[in-house]
This record gives C-alpha cells, structure tokens and sequence, in this order.
C-alpha cells in the first residue's frame, strides 16, 4: 500500500491506495484537522487509524517550499540535459546553491530548443519532511510538487478535455487554467493543448468562497496575467477547477463571467472530482466532505507513480544523467584474465590466515588463563581495600599529639584547656578538638598556620574575647580534621619500613674452602659419615614484623599500666606456646575487665596483623 499526503498549518490531506496492473484502487481518504499536539501526532493517529503502519508515502509539497521557473534550453542529448538544467537553475534561482535538490519535467520540445519547468528546493524543507515520515513508521519514496501532481492527473486521467474544447470553440485551441483552491490560496496551471506551459500560485482575498465576488474577482485577474507572462496574452481560456457543485460551483460560475466578459467566446468551465477520475467508492469520497478538491495533487501522485514517473517533479529522486553503458563483456575478458592469479595468491592468503589463526587460538588460550588469574588479583585487591578502609579509621593518636605539640605557640602565648580526639569509623581519619586561652588572635593564626599542611585541616569554631585583666584573654576553640589518607599513608611506611631489612639483597661472598656450593655453603660432609639432620630455620624477625607491626614506643602516662602487646617474637615464640597465666588485669578495674589502653592495642593488633 501506498500513502500520498501533503499538510498545511491546519489540516493534513492523506490518500491511501494500492496499486495493480490496471492502475490504482483507493483504500482511504482523509483531511483530518492538525490538534494541539502538533504533526507528528496527528500523522500517527492517521497511521492507526487506517492501519498504515510500514506504507511507502508520497508527499506533495507547495510553491511556498519550492522555487519554480519556466525555462527554456537550447536542443541537446537527453542525457545532457539534467546537467545543463543545474548549470542554469544555480545561476538563475536565487535560493539554488551547491546544496539544493534541482528537478525538472519537460513541457515541449522542437528543432529549436527544449522548453522545461524547474524547481528547487533545500534540506531545509526536505529534512522537516523526512523526520514527519519516519516519525509516523512510513518509508519516504518521492516529494512531489502539488500543481504538477495535479496537472498529471489531468492529463493521465482527462485526455479528452483539450479536444472538447477545440470543437465547441470551432477549432481555435483555448488555453485550459487548472484552478486548486487551497485555503485562501490558488494554484494555477494553464495547459495549451495537453502541455504544461505556466504554473503559478497566487493569494486570494478572504471571504466565504461561495458568495464572495472580490475572490472571483481577483482569481480572473491573477488567470489574465498568468495568460500574458506565458506569451498568451487575448487567448480564450477555459476553467477546470477541483472540487463538487456543492462548495465550489458558484465560485467558479462566477468565475466564468468574469472571464468571458474578456474574451471572444464564453469561458467553458468543469468542476472535477479526483475520486471519481479514479473509481473510488462512494463511501470513501463521502468520507472527505466537501474537500475532496484539495486531495487532487495526492491522487494525481499516486496515478503517476503507477508507470508515469516522467509526469511529476521529484526532490527526493531527481533526474540525473544517464550514465554511459559500460561493455560488461569486455570487463568479464579483463577480469578473466588474472583469475589464475588471484586464486594463486588467494591459497596463499588462506594458508597464511589458516596459521595465524592456530596462533591467535594459542594466545586466546593464555590471555583466558591469565583473565582468571586477574579475576583472582581484583577479589584480593578489594579485599585488601576493604581493610584498608577499615584500618583507616585507627589513627596513632601519640603522633598526632606529637605533630600538634610541634605547631603549638610557647605557653607564655597559648595555654591549652582540653584535648578532645576522636577516629571516623566510617570514612577513615579523625579529628581533634583543641580549647584553650590565648594572648591575642595573631597566636590563633600563627597556630592555624603551622598546623594545617595536605593532611591537617584546621577549622576556627570561635574565638571569644574574655572580660579579663588576665594576659590570656582570648578563648578558642580549632578542630582538627585528619585525612584518612595520613593514616593509610603512614600505615604504609611503617610496614615498609619493617620490610626493609628482608628485602635487602646478601652480600656475595667467595665460599669457604669447607664448603661445598651445592649444599648452599655448608661444609662438605667428610666420606663415611651420615648427614646431619637439618634443623628447623629460626623465623627471622622482619617476617613477624610484616604480618605485626609494632607500634611506636612512646612513654606511657603514669596514670595507666603499659598493657600494650608488642607482637613481635622471636623463633621460640613462634614455635612453643607461651606458658597459661593469668591475663593482665587493670588496676583501675574492679572485675577485672581489660583496660581500655589493651583493648585498643589488641584491636591494632588483629587489624595490623591482618594487613
């Protein structure tokens, strides 16, 4: 099925047909209003509808979207001419550019020269049009000129109309004005015996079409001038106007007065009904109302479509030049001739693509084992970021008393009231809360200064002047924030620090004349006598110091017990248990449950120890 249509702001006007050897049948006609919810809705609700869904659609496009010229070329070749009609068009149009989609239909031909009607149009109109019709499922096949389609159906469906009029006019050939009105606009085609020789489009006054004698008026007006710009200036003209008696037949009687009071014989007129050239059922032609006029260039469309392709203007397919035929005989003797080698180096290619294949086979092999091997690496990986995230929140609190020691102020500037610390369980790092007095704010700053580094951020909460006569009188009060990543950092370099005497290279030294150099430098067993059995390797320090690492020594305060584990041992720990005692009881703890400072140190313990 096929779908001819073209739209306006306010209707769109769909022709629905299928197409057969003996021409077109109509399945669907249709002038439906445009809504609020704009084109490409209404196209849809079409397309269900009518169930049109993946139809090849026609669109018929105005001479508001097209520039059109009659133009006339000196006899050439058939194949030359879409050249030479570019060549001109780009210099005569004033909108075709390198760009613009130029197509033409020839209107008559003699030993003088080739009379042709040209239009142009740009991606600018095209683009719109393509994305409505893909939007609505359609596939795109041809964007026609409306007045050309219309002329076309005229011609292919009317052949008897031109010789009518010649006999009732005594043989004097009247010029034929083919009238659709769309809105307040009127397309014109004027038609000297069957060939197109003018196409215009002109703007009527409003009013109501039926009674108004000022649109009557005006479109006999626009006729006789489009009579004198095609040459044909006292000529008689008839009127053929699309459309039925009931909306258009006044108008066009009016029409006829108008003109034969111009003319030398009365003006004949017809009022055709484009449904009805092409049989449709009464049903479909009383579904489109009183439009049924403005559906002309659709149906026009798809009768030219069926085999008489040279009868429209199409901006999607334009003419071009013929192509020169090519001797496919001669180009099969010249692509015969190195057949032979080309299937030579052929097998040659293949063998060649056959082993690198076995090759590409061999490493897809090794690339999989070592993406397993990589899969095992990530889980490690993250496992080992999960502790990591984990250890980041157990900050070494002595080195950051330390570092906040460092950047204090003398006492003689800053006395210190209290020290609040604190870790971040969740993201890792701390913070510490510094209140004390100070002798002036320039302290303050000085201290902030000293103190904030790429790990340290400091933060004044307040700074508050006392009513004192005291040489502190100022109050204040800094947190601390300490990035989590000072203590993955620091973490760090303690464990590399403790791995450093394992990872240095033993120095080379000559062997003993005893020893023997393959048994790794023991000396050679004497003849005769059994080999010693080999003792256990004491477990060197630096290996428990990787797995442990033990904290820095700092002095404990007095007021609490060293109750913290050093997890560093030696082989004979690594070996026998230690002997069962008692566990270490807090002296400030009544029922005997371990002190806060071993808590602390088991967890660093366990936490380290996992690392």
């Amino acid at each position: 099925m096929k779908i001819a249509l073209d739209w306006d702001d306010e209707q769109v006007r769909m022709v629905a047909a299928d197409r057969s050897a003996r021409g077109i049948r109509i399945r669907a006609a249709a002038v439906a209003p445009i809504g609020e919810d704009g084109l490409q809705a209404t196209l849809t609700e079409l397309t269900r509808q009518y169930s049109l869904e993946k139809s090849d659609a026609l669109v018929a496009v105005g001479r508001d979207r097209a520039e059109l010229r009659q133009m006339r070329f000196p006899p050439v070749p058939t194949d030359e001419l879409p050249d030479m009609v570019r060549f001109q068009a780009i210099r005569q149009f004033a909108s075709a550019g390198d760009s613009a989609t130029i197509d033409f239909i020839t209107t008559h031909t003699d030993d003088e020269g080739i009379d042709a009607i040209v239009a142009a149009t740009g991606p600018a109109h095209l683009t719109p049009i393509r994305q409505a019709i893909e939007g609505a499922g359609w596939t795109l096949e041809r964007v026609g000129l409306r007045p050309i389609a219309a002329a076309a159906l005229y011609r292919l469906q009317v052949p008897e109309a031109t010789s009518r009029a010649s006999q009732t006019n005594g043989g004097d050939e009247p010029i034929v004005a083919l009238i659709d009105l769309v809105a307040n606009e009127a397309e014109i085609v004027l038609l000297n015996q069957g060939e197109i020789k003018f196409v215009r489009s002109v703007r009527l006054p409003d009013g109501d079409a039926a009674t108004s004698t000022s649109r009557s008026a005006s479109l006999a007006g626009e006729i006789r001038r489009s009579l004198i710009a095609c040459g044909a200036a006292g000529s008689n003209c008839d009127v053929v106007m699309w459309g039925r008696e009931a909306r258009h037949g006044e108008e066009l009687k009016l029409l006829a007065e108008r003109l034969s009071g111009q003319q030398d014989v009365p003006c004949q007129t017809r009022l055709l009904d484009p449904l009805e050239l092409v049989g449709a059922d009464a049903k479909i032609r009383q579904g489109t109302g009183e439009m049924v006029g403005r559906l002309a260039p659709l149906v026009g469309m798809l009768v030219a479509d069926a085999g008489h392709e040279q009868e429209l203007v199409d901006f999607l397919h334009p003419r071009k030049a013929v192509e020169a035929k090519t001797d496919t005989a001669k180009i099969a003797m010249m692509v015969g001739i190195p057949a032979v080698l080309v299937l030579t180096i052929g097998w040659l290619l293949w063998s060649n693509l056959a082993r690198l294949d076995a090759q590409i086979a061999q490493q897809t092999a090794a690339n999989n084992d070592l993406r397993k091997k990589t899969e095992v690496s990530d889980t490690m990986i993250e496992r080992t970021e999960q502790i990591d995230q984990f250890l980041d929140s157990d900050v070494n609190w002595l080195d950051e008393l330390e570092h906040l020691a460092d950047a204090m102020p003398p006492s003689d500037e800053l006395i210190v009231k209290d020290i609040v610390a604190a870790a971040n369980p969740r993201g890792g790092g701390g913070k510490i809360v510094v209140t004390g007095l100070v002798t002036s704010p320039d302290v303050i700053k000085e201290f902030e200064t000293t103190m904030r580094d790429k790990w340290h951020q400091v933060t004044g909460d307040k700074v508050t002047q006392l009513a004192s006569d005291d040489a502190y009188r100022w109050q204040m009060s800094q947190t601390i924030e300490l990035a989590p990543e000072a203590v993955r950092e620091k973490r760090y370099a303690r464990m590399l620090a403790l791995n450093e005497p394992a990872a240095t290279p033993e120095t080379d030294v000559a062997p003993r004349a005893d020893e023997d150099p393959a048994t790794g430098g023991e000396p050679a067993p004497e003849s005769g006598s059994a080999p010693e059995a080999e003792s256990p390797a004491p477990m060197e320090p630096a290996a428990l110091s990787e797995s442990a690492p033990t904290p820095p020594s700092t002095p404990n305060p007095p007021s609490t017990p060293t109750t913290e584990s050093t997890p560093t041992t030696d082989s004979s720990d690594a070996t026998e248990p230690p002997p069962a005692s008692d566990p270490p009881v807090d002296p400030t703890s009544s029922d005997g449950t371990p002190s806060d400072s071993e808590t602390t140190s088991d967890s660093q313990f366990v936490s380290e120890a996992t690392q």
